[in-house]
């Protein structure tokens, strides 16, 4: 059977399984909710109990859905997806599509310009280890790059606030704007000293495994037969990283950047939180700490969304790397 007639199957198989783990997401999500010790009543109210008692509250809690099972709410929320909606959320009184596009804009460029950065510099870097694996200055970057991968995001991100925001005083603690600005009073400009040490840490803990990777990937091209038979006849390393390296050792490392978009949006979830930057992650803490459903299944439905589209693409690329892999 052709590649061709496989396709179809696949692209049903992989939609079907987004739907079931999604499904399951929704569910375990709603779980969580009904078992956190938090009033979403006094959310609404920020916290303030006394704000509403008795036959209001009971009202109040039939109006925003709280009453309905784990079940209803899933198809409550799926029967508005279906509707093109994603719902209201009562803690933000606005609409879900609404909260999600205004706070994902500084997650989407954060998280964009870390996975870029991260590939061009981690990639880089792994060649030169690749190319020289047994100079002292390859063992010593290889040794830091194991230990940054050990390392928490969120450690990373306390480590260079102390360094930088606190002791150096360079940049800013953290936000997205000073203390009493709007950001939408603020410059994109203005706003770039406030992105520096989030995009840091986000890049910290994406970089590692790349560099780590890469080295490894180089150094087994190049004890290939193919490119020790290329410099038998000559060929210059320039010539070899070209033709050889640069073919058969990229690749595998965007398609380990794909695979990780979870790892990604999740260091982004706890970086934006340790930096108090208003992004789509810190809006999720906020949502699961207010019981604010709604707005928790439209961030969980983008994010399954997200990392499909990441490990999809991933996968793509690999079949097609083993197809066509030659040294």
């Amino acid at each position: 059977m052709s590649i061709n007639t496989h396709h179809p199957r696949i692209v049903c198989f992989s939609i079907t399984r987004l739907l079931l783990q999604l499904c399951l997401a929704l569910f375990i999500i709603s779980v969580l909710i009904a078992f956190l010790p938090i009033d979403p009543i006094a959310q609404y109210f920020n916290g303030n109990v006394l704000a509403v008692f008795g036959e209001q509250k009971t009202q109040l809690i039939e109006r925003l859905g709280l009453n309905q099972s784990i079940l209803e709410q899933i198809m409550t929320f799926g029967h508005a997806l279906f509707s093109g909606d994603l719902g209201y959320s009562y803690h933000h009184q606005e609409e879900v599509s609404q909260i999600i596009w205004q706070r994902s804009r500084y997650s989407i460029i954060l998280m964009s310009s870390a996975s870029l950065l991260a590939i061009i510099f981690g990639y880089s870097i792994g060649l030169f280890l690749g190319l020289k694996p047994n100079t002292i200055l390859s063992k010593i970057i290889t040794q830091l790059a194991l230990m940054i991968n050990a390392i928490p995001s969120f450690w990373i991100g306390l480590i260079l606030i102390t360094i930088f925001a606190i002791k150096l005083v360079w940049l800013p603690i953290g936000g997205i704007s000073p203390i009493g600005v709007s950001p939408e009073t603020t410059s994109f400009y203005d706003k770039i000293p406030y992105f520096i040490l989030p995009l840091a840490t986000l890049i910290l803990g994406l970089i590692a495994p790349i560099i780590l990777h890469t080295k490894e990937k180089v150094i087994d091209v190049i004890q290939s037969q193919h490119v020790q038979y290329a410099r038998i006849h000559g060929l210059s390393t320039l010539s070899i990283v070209r033709f050889h390296l640069l073919r058969n050792t990229l690749i595998p490392a965007i398609v380990i950047q794909l695979a990780g978009f979870s790892e990604l949006f999740s260091g982004s979830v706890i970086i934006e939180t340790v930096f108090n930057f208003p992004g789509i992650g810190q809006t999720l803490v906020q949502a699961g700490l207010s019981g604010d459903t709604p707005l928790l299944f439209g961030i969980t439905l983008c994010c399954a969304v997200f990392v499909f589209v990441g490990n999809a693409t991933a996968s793509l690329l690999s079949r097609r790397l083993s197809l066509s892999t030659s040294f």
